[in-house]
């Protein structure tokens, strides 16, 4: 069992001794890191202070979200290199093994075909540059996003059309990040994962639909905690996941509006004690897990919380 904590949601992006010390407090084998934020650090004050928290930190950088839009002119693309030769040595340097690429749901500047050839091709490059330094490169479906995105031309916004981008590349290092929510959102089912190798999953992300959720206009607030709605897809695709082999990572595809008003370290013993049900299979009808957080959750808000304390003993050099 792997757990990772996503920054996503919780209110602590490029806070990163923040997000450690929550992560260690609650038992998660690794964290999501800011990769924009690290190479920011990078290159003004260098790879060293960086790094620095990370590293003396007994946490793994468990995923990272790749900071490039694959949706550019290809001037715009052949830019991002000295940015990637960075990426790559901030990922090697802290161990990382995964990442994963926001697949944008429209575009401004190419129709779907080309746009679809572009993305085999980029990602294709991109993948033998990870391999080399043993990073896997999940694919990430933003459907939700597309009712309200802008660009003139549509692009990838289903469950299928993400897998054939997937299988289209055609590289062992390019896989699906699944997410729970966005699947269903995107009109993905059961049967389609069955006919697709769990060995290609590189992370399974955890959220579900609102019991009253309106298919025809989804919002951020439909999505709720794996396991809270009626009919638990997360519930199911785990079980489906476990049962067929898959030994990556598992997390939950938090949003602040899923905690509105919580304490954030309650919330982050919640998720925790989530996870550990879920991927044990258990019951999730009685309410000992609420009741457990809400013993442990006096505290400020997230939505106003600043940094008050210093970083843990874990964290420091």
């Amino acid at each position: 069992m792997y757990k990772i904590l996503n920054s996503q949601g919780l209110g602590v992006s490029g806070r990163q001794n923040e997000l450690i010390e929550l992560a260690l407090t609650h038992k998660f084998n690794g964290v999501e890191v800011d990769m924009d934020d690290l190479v920011g650090r990078h290159d003004t004050l260098g790879k060293e202070f960086a790094c620095q928290f990370l590293q003396s930190a007994n946490i793994d950088v468990g995923t990272f979200e790749l900071p490039i839009d694959l949706s550019v002119s290809d001037a715009d693309f052949a830019g991002f290199e000295p940015k990637l030769n960075t990426i790559v040595d901030l990922a090697e340097t802290l161990g990382a093994v995964r990442c994963y690429v926001m697949i944008q749901p429209t575009s401004d500047l190419f129709a779907f075909q080309e746009n679809f050839e572009k993305h085999r091709s980029r990602l294709f490059e991109l993948a033998e540059k990870f391999e080399k330094h043993n990073i896997r490169i999940g694919l990430a479906l933003q459907a939700a996003k597309a009712q309200s995105a802008k660009g003139e031309y549509k692009f990838i916004q289903s469950a299928e059309e993400l897998l054939t981008l997937v299988r289209t590349v055609g590289h062992k290092n390019v896989g699906l990040c699944l997410n729970s929510w966005e699947w269903i959102v995107g009109g993905g089912a059961m049967d389609q994962l069955a006919e697709f190798d769990p060995k290609l999953i590189t992370e399974f992300r955890m959220a579900d639909l609102s019991d009253d959720v309106n298919p025809a206009a989804i919002k951020i607030s439909d999505r709720v905690m794996p396991g809270d709605g009626t009919d638990s897809v997360s519930q199911k695709m785990i079980n489906y996941l476990l049962d067929a082999g898959y030994e990556g990572p598992f997390s939950v595809a938090s949003d602040i509006g899923m905690f509105a008003g919580a304490a954030r370290d309650g919330v982050v013993s919640r998720l925790s004690c989530r996870l550990d049900r879920l991927i044990a299979r258990e019951s999730l009808k009685d309410d000992s897990e609420d009741e457990a957080i809400e013993a442990e959750s006096e505290g400020e808000e997230i939505a106003s919380e600043e940094v008050a304390e210093p970083v843990a003993a874990a964290t420091r050099n």
